[in-house]
């Protein structure tokens, strides 16, 4: 899960949302697979900077890369 808000107000009342949510279905987190305060990173195959969420390219190239089908048999 990613909490990513544009200004430290916001972000303050999206981290309290998010952990209401986390009590109220009695979820739990790992903090040993918690990582906070990240600048940019790839996360599940995207890309996540200050700009928003992104295609991870290497992740793309190949799909980018395949011929178009040519009869219906290929599709």
């Amino acid at each position: 899960m990613v909490v990513k808000s544009h200004s430290i107000a916001q972000h303050m009342a999206n981290l309290q949302e998010f952990i209401g949510e986390l009590y109220k279905y009695d979820m739990h987190l790992n903090l040993e697979k918690c990582t906070f305060r990240v600048g940019e990173g790839k996360f599940l195959g995207f890309m996540i900077t200050h700009q928003g969420i992104e295609a991870n390219l290497n992740k793309c190239t190949s799909f980018m890369e395949m011929r178009s089908p040519t009869n219906i048999q290929e599709v």
